[in-house]
Formats: C-alpha cells, sequence, structure tokens
C-alpha cells in the first residue's frame, strides 16, 4: 500500500524544507530497518502535545512515519512523515481538527527507507495529553456588611495556560449564576461587585479561563451580605414647645455608627422638607420656623456613617403654639388681647390691621393688650400681633383675626 509525503501538523526539528520529488511511502514490501527508540511525548501542553524520539543514524534510513490514535489498542492513523535520519522530533497540534483541552492521544513510529519503504517494526506505544482546562481557583472569599457592594478575593491560579478569570453570581445557591466579571489576567487575586442594594444576600463562585477562552469547572459557591439601612428611628414625640418652635425627642438607634438624624416637615400641602440635622449622638431636635398655630407632621430618618439612610419613622403631629390671641369690637375700638410670653424672652409686641385699603402697623406695645381707637368703618378687618424680643428680632405673625364692621360701633 503506498503512502503520499503529508504537510505535517507541526514544525520539524532538524529537517529542512521538504521536496516534493521524494517518493511516496508504501508499506509492501517492507524495509528492513529497525524501530526507533525512546520514543517519548510531553504532556501537559496547551492544546499541543511535542514528540522526541531517539534517531537511527543509518544510511538506509529515510526518515520516520508516526502514528496516531485515540486508543492504546489502535486504530492508528497517520500523524506526519518526517524525512531524514537525523531528525528527532515535531508538535502535534492536531491538523484539521486541533487538539483540545485535556485530550488524550496514543502515539507509535516506524522507520521508513529513502526509497519510501515503510519498516513492519513499530515502536511500543506511548501516550500524551494535553493541558486540562484549568481547576478553579482556590481561597474564593467575599467580604460582608460593605455599603452596597461585595468586595471578593481569591489566590490566583498557579497554572501556566490560565489566562484570567470569570466571577458568577446568583441569588441562591444553587443558581443559576450568571457572569458579572471577565478578568484576563492570572495574577489578578480580587475585585469589588459594586451598585448593589442594601441587605442583599448573593452567592459567588469563580472560574478560571484558558488562552482559548474555554473556562474551567467553577469554585464552591460563597455567600455574602451587603449592609442593611439602619432601622427607622423609633419613640419620635412632641417633647417641648414655644412660639415658634416645636421640640422633637427620640430613642437612640441601636446601630453603633448612625452619623446624623434628619427631620423632616410636612405641612398640609407642601412635600416633606428637611427642616434640622443633628449628630448621631443626639436624641433630640428643634424645628425652629413654625408658624403661630401651625399644623404638621414629622417623621425622623437615620444616617449611617456610609451615608445609609434608613426609612422613615413613624410620622407624629404636632401644631404649633400660638398667641391665644382674641380680638372684638367694643367701645372705644377694637380690643387685642394675648398671651405676652415673656417667660420665652418677649418683651413687647407689635400690632398690625389690613383691609381693603391695605396694610397698616398701628403701633408697639408692651404687656398684653392693645385698643384700636380709630378702625375703619364697614368691611373686615384683620389684626396680626408680633412678639418682639430684646434685641429686636420677632416671633412668627399671629394668624390673621378678621373683625367684621369695627368702624360702625
Amino acid at each position: 500500500m503506498a503512502l503520499s509525503a503529508c504537510a505535517g501538523v507541526g514544525p520539524i526539528f532538524g529537517l529542512g524544507p521538504r521536496s516534493p520529488e521524494r517518493p511516496p511511502l508504501i508499506e509492501a514490501p517492507p524495509a528492513d530497518l529497525p524501530a526507533p527508540e525512546g520514543l517519548r511525548v510531553t504532556s501537559g501542553r496547551y492544546r499541543v502535545i511535542p514528540i522526541q524520539w531517539d534517531p537511527l543514524l543509518l544510511d538506509e534510513v529515510g526518515g520516520y512515519l508516526i502514528e496516531r490514535s485515540d486508543q492504546r489498542e489502535g486504530p492508528f492513523s497517520r500523524l506526519d512523515a518526517v524525512w531524514g535520519h537525523g531528525t528527532m522530533a515535531l508538535v502535534d497540534r492536531g491538523g484539521e481538527a486541533p487538539l483540545g483541552d485535556g485530550q488524550t492521544v496514543f502515539y507509535r513510529m516506524r522507520a521508513f527507507s529513502a526509497e519510501g519503504r515503510v519498516s513492519a517494526l513499530v515502536t511500543d506505544v506511548v501516550v500524551g495529553t494535553t493541558a486540562p482546562l484549568p481547576d478553579a481557583p482556590k481561597g474564593l472569599r467575599t467580604y460582608s456588611d460593605q455599603p452596597r457592594e461585595v468586595p471578593l478575593s481569591w489566590r490566583a491560579s498557579e497554572n501556566r495556560v490560565t489566562a484570567g478569570y470569570v466571577i458568577e453570581r446568583s441569588p441562591a445557591p444553587d443558581g443559576p449564576f450568571e457572569v458579572i466579571e471577565s478578568i484576563p489576567d492570572r495574577h489578578a487575586t480580587a475585585m469589588v461587585d459594586s451598585d448593589l442594594g442594601d441587605l442583599r444576600v448573593f452567592y459567588y463562585r469563580i472560574r478560571a479561563f484558558n488562552r482559548g477562552d474555554a473556562v474551567g469547572p467553577p469554585s464552591d459557591a460563597v455567600r455574602a451580605v451587603t449592609k442593611p439601612d439602619p432601622l427607622p428611628p423609633f419613640g419620635l414625640h412632641l417633647s417641648g414647645q414655644r412660639l415658634g418652635e416645636n421640640v422633637l425627642s427620640w430613642e437612640p438607634n441601636v446601630e453603633r455608627d448612625i452619623e446624623e438624624y434628619r427631620l423632616l416637615r410636612r405641612g398640609a400641602e407642601a412635600e416633606s422638607e428637611l427642616v434640622a440635622t443633628v449628630p448621631g449622638d443626639a436624641t433630640e431636635a428643634v424645628d425652629r420656623s413654625v408658624a403661630s398655630g401651625e399644623t404638621v407632621s414629622y417623621t425622623l430618618v437615620a444616617v449611617d456613617r456610609n451615608q445609609l439612610a434608613s426609612r422613615p419613622s413613624k410620622a407624629i403631629t404636632a401644631t404649633g403654639v400660638g398667641y391665644d390671641l382674641s380680638v372684638r369690637a367694643g367701645p372705644g375700638g377694637v380690643h387685642l388681647r394675648w398671651n405676652p410670653r415673656q417667660g420665652e424672652g418677649f418683651v413687647g409686641a407689635r400690632i398690625e390691621r389690613s383691609g381693603w385699603l391695605g396694610s397698616t402697623e398701628l403701633g408697639r406695645v408692651e404687656g398684653d393688650a392693645f385698643v384700636d381707637p380709630a378702625p375703619p368703618s364697614g368691611g373686615t378687618q384683620r389684626y396680626v400681633v408680633v412678639l418682639l424680643r430684646a434685641d429686636g428680632s420677632e416671633a412668627p405673625p399671629s394668624r390673621p383675626t378678621p373683625v367684621e364692621g369695627a368702624g360702625s360701633r
């Protein structure tokens, strides 16, 4: 049987360019040549298997026929034919069907003569294996209780075919897992999974991939939990009031890293607004912009050192302190009386009147009463009292109180 020359599947060491004039290889009659000795392979290389042998330094030897099989018992097919009795190595790259990862191949050899007649004597069969897929990296570790992120670390693979790693994540220990990061660096040992929610549970595993982007088996899944936001503050209540001020108190949060509390106020129509921010060790805040008799609701938010904010506390309702203002038309004009709140630092009051002609300041007095001796006749007049402090600052004004037809009395 005649065998045609083969272009080969890898570089042939010790052999120059092949001549197209070399004769075809034939099996019969066989050449009277011994089998080569020292056939050996190198396993563990990436998708190649180097093959070596001891050359038959005989003038009648023209070259060597290397045969390959997927089983030790065969059948064997030709891998390559190399010319020159001094040739002693080639590399099996798989030819048209490249070798895979962790592939096992069996080899044997025969010598052939310068005329192309192949010897019937065959070497012992040797076995070679390509590098398997890289094992899962060891030492995968996650770091829990971090704000909206999970840092991960692992030990770098010592396998030289490793080209990098893929990180997978799942909300359940049994999956399904999705790839969240691909790191093309065998020496990488850490990453941070960020932009996560608060108090989220995840499971992570890692795989190594080789230079052909083939991915090895996964590591065991490791659990991680992101940091929870603080608990809503408890026990918010109205603990004190003065004209223009509401004092709110609460129980301290159980978390040890509360950085601040934020007191929010909401009126009848308005959106919630921030009225006070106090340090994390405080249990009291003051709203200093409460209108006289204004009814508002309050909530409290705790914020930790990572700027994670709690849900708002249970809302409470409070009505701001008023003037206890009474206004009546009587003999001598319109009589006003109010609570002077001298114990809160007020020393006097300013009185205003408004109607269809506009607003007028009627005067400033000490004490708790005032008489408007000449109100306009007809129509509705509205009176406002503003308490004054010694430094000239003013309290929030009272609510306008109307009087009908005061000047006609």
